[in-house]
């Protein structure tokens, strides 16, 4: 850069495009907010040497990085240029055309450098010689249902809708292309790649994947399982301790009686029937009103088999799994049971 030019500078619009920010891979252009500073220009000058001497040397990737960074910051035609002929010998000639038609857009100077007037128009010219160079990549989709729209990308790039049946402008180079179908779980993509050489089209067939398809699992009913009886375990505890107990007593009371009966033959003569003033008559008192206790005990134990059948059949009852499967208690005169159907 010359001193006159850097002169001229400060003097560009202050909306003025920046293109090739080091984290870009193409030349888009950016807007500048103002002009450059003085530190910014005087790093510009260091970066656009630097990034020459990369190039002379055949390291045109650091060169790249270099001269995207001195074009960001000194914003010029003679950093534009040089920029532009480094992205023609890199294979990125979509980017390098787009920065020679921003050097023709760039404002002229009052006061603008030879240098700079060259730089135009060589970027005039580099930009015509291009664009027949510049590859066009169309991309077909084949089994797209009509309720659905694809998405495209390619290499990483979303293309917008509305151009997505349109041919596409492209490096040489390989390229690769997704498409995207669908949300949730009907979504899908296809994929494929493609390999253009300068000036000529390609073309990318891609076809939608069938929807999957959504098994739905039968919603079985959850049948609610019978609550367990309250009384019937309290019953069946009460009733057969009850016949338990009461067995045991009527079986006392039953030995005591025929005990004290065995004892009746030699002290009552008259069949057991003993006169009062009898030594027996206290033995037969006493042997008639244990075998009292005993019947009454056994009945008892009888009424406590019939409460804990009755409460045995209560637990039972809510549990039962066989269909039609019955079971109902009974009590007659001196019996009980239960009558079961199954």
């Amino acid at each position: 850069m010359t001193s006159s030019s850097h002169r001229a500078l400060p003097r560009a619009l202050a909306f003025a495009l920046v293109l090739g920010a080091a984290s870009l891979p193409g030349a888009s252009a950016l807007a500048q907010a103002r002009a450059p500073t003085a530190q910014e220009l005087e790093t510009a000058r260091t970066l656009y040497k630097e990034g020459k001497e990369l190039r002379a040397r055949g390291d045109l990737r650091g060169a790249l990085e270099k001269l995207q960074a001195a074009h960001a910051l000194g914003n010029t035609p003679v950093t534009g240029i040089e920029l532009a002929r480094t992205y023609v010998l890199v294979g990125q000639i979509v980017e390098a055309r787009e920065v020679c038609l921003y050097i023709a857009r760039m404002s002229i100077a009052g006061d603008e450098t030879e240098k700079s007037v060259e730089a135009r128009n060589e970027a005039a010219t580099l930009a015509e010689e291009l664009r027949p160079r510049i590859p066009t990549l169309r991309v077909t989709i084949e089994g797209l249902p009509a309720d659905e729209t694809a998405h495209l990308s390619i290499d990483g790039v979303s293309i917008p809708d509305a151009a997505l049946t349109e041919p596409q402008k492209v490096d040489p180079g390989k390229h690769a292309v997704v498409i995207r179908v669908g949300e949730g779980p009907s979504a899908r993509e296809a994929r494929g790649e493609k390999m253009v050489t300068e000036g000529q089209a390609g073309e990318v067939i891609l076809t939608v994947p069938p929807r999957p398809v959504v098994v739905v699992a039968p919603v079985v009913p959850v049948t609610p399982q019978p609550q367990p009886s309250r009384t019937g375990p309290l019953l069946v505890k009460l009733g057969f301790g009850t016949a338990i107990a009461g067995a045991a007593v009527g079986v006392l009371a039953g030995v005591t009686a025929m005990t004290k009966a065995s004892q009746l033959p030699g002290e009552c003569p008259y069949n057991k029937e003993c006169v009062v003033s009898s030594t027996g008559a206290g033995d037969l008192s006493t042997a008639r009103t244990w075998a009292t206790a005993s019947n009454v005990a056994f009945a008892v134990a009888g009424v406590g088999a019939v409460v804990g059948l009755v409460g045995l059949w209560r637990s039972r009852s809510t549990t039962a799994t066989v269909e039609g499967a019955s079971l109902s208690p009974w009590i007659g005169v001196g019996a009980a049971g239960l009558d079961g159907r199954f």
